[in-house]
């Protein structure tokens, strides 16, 4: 399961994300956040997922809105 990649609990995935664990698993239903396994069933993620999740979230936030005057 770990390539040298750290693995994050679903606590600290939503830290670094800066959101609830509840949007965390909207973002995991939607795909946007791939979810690892563990043997016992609990979920886990690549913190580089969760990094680049986390940079697309800040360019969504900071993009313009569509329709809006430049």
């Amino acid at each position: 399961m770990n390539d040298g990649v750290p693995i994050l609990r679903p606590a600290e995935a939503a830290e670094l994300l800066g959101v609830r664990l509840s949007k965390l698993r909207r973002l995991e239903a939607t795909g946007r956040l791939v979810t690892v396994r563990t043997l016992g069933g609990h979920r886990r993620y690549r913190e580089d997922d969760v990094l680049a999740l986390r940079r697309w979230l800040e360019r969504r936030a900071t993009a313009t809105p569509a329709g809006a005057a430049a």
